[in-house]
């Protein structure tokens, strides 16, 4: 039976109230997250891994921590224009994504990424909300960002993959040096999967610094990001993956951290980009890496301060995966907390 995907609302709807706005004139670190009732958009149908509940948990946390003293402002989610979309992903591919989003059926790659009617609509948003986010911290409007249903960290330049669609982390890099004078951007990706996505579309791009800790690929998908690969031609040596072994936990992910800040560093880059998937937490129905939220606490509180120290604050930090609810609350509210020093 053909699925209609339903215009889903989030239980915890939440609106950017007075309580919760900033004004547009910096006042320290204050923090914007993307987060309403389009986030629920991007949710795959059948009890899919990916879906809506799983972001239940870290919504209600949301709203309490933006009508606490933190300076949290919660900002409506956005949704692309395909001409953003083409800034990295080919027209062909985004043709066949509205073709297929019309029909509802099938898949969007091999088998991991149904289809549904309306997916096309879905996936703008995490791609707008990511570029909205990018757009406010150039602005001065927030000194950081955070989009949690972003992080499609999978879609290639040409085809879906692992879940995601459109990859907005690879858009708003796009994005950054289309619209900004810079030499030099971070991404930093601590998801329990190889962020092969943005990888291999910057993979040739020296002016991309990519630092990747993730579950070693023999035994999970997408079984890429090996330690040899470093960058090809030019970028050689502006990559550095760290893959873990299946049941590594927090020690074996800070030392592994310590050696991606020190290498984002001697690099100095002008904006930093955090793919920060929860699925590295233990007791993810999907991975086999058993940290506490304490990796996500650590890695955002370390990139925070050297955002501070080497490009005047910028970071934005995008959700990725995650597929246990209450896991996806710790890592999340560890990032938002972290972002938004008390």
């Amino acid at each position: 039976m053909e699925m209609v995907h339903p215009r889903a609302r989030s239980q915890f709807p939440l609106k950017a109230t007075e309580g919760s706005q900033m004004s547009s004139e910096k006042k320290g670190c204050n923090l914007g997250v993307s987060f309403g009732e389009e986030s629920s958009l991007y949710s795959f149908p059948n009890d899919h891994p990916l879906n809506n509940k799983r972001t239940e948990l870290f919504a209600s946390s949301l709203k309490k921590i933006a009508h606490s003293p933190r300076k949290v402002s919660i900002t409506e989610p956005l949704a692309s224009k395909e001409q953003d979309l083409l800034l990295f992903h080919a027209q062909e591919y985004v043709d066949f994504v509205k073709a297929s989003s019309k029909l509802g059926s099938g898949y969007l790659d091999y088998g991991d990424t149904p289809s549904f009617k309306g997916v096309y609509e879905a996936s703008l948003f995490p791609v707008g909300s990511t570029l909205e986010g990018f757009r406010m911290i150039v602005d001065g409007k927030f000194d950081h960002f955070f989009n949690p249903v972003g992080g499609l960290h999978h879609a290639r330049r040409d085809r879906a993959g692992g879940f995601c669609v459109f990859n907005d982390a690879a858009v708003v890099i796009e994005k950054a040096f289309k619209d900004l004078d810079l030499k030099k951007i971070a991404y930093v990706d601590i998801d329990a999967h190889h962020g092969d996505g943005v990888f291999y579309g910057f993979e040739l791009d020296k002016r991309v610094i990519i630092g990747d800790i993730h579950e070693d690929g023999r035994y999970l998908y997408p079984g890429t990001g090996y330690s040899h690969e470093t960058g090809r031609g030019d970028a050689i040596g502006t990559k550095l993956n760290i893959a873990l072994a299946p049941s590594s936990g927090d020690d074996e992910f800070i030392e592994a951290f310590n050696l991606v800040e020190t290498f984002i560093r001697n690099h100095k880059p002008e904006f930093i980009f955090l793919q920060c998937g929860a699925d590295g937490l233990d007791g993810d129905p999907i991975t086999h890496l058993r940290y506490s939220s304490r990796a996500h606490s650590y890695a955002t509180e370390r990139l925070h301060a050297l955002s501070h120290e080497v490009c005047n604050g910028r970071i934005l930090a995008m959700g990725g995966g995650g597929y246990n609810p209450k896991n996806v609350e710790a890592a999340w509210i560890a990032v938002t907390k972290e972002l938004s020093p008390a």
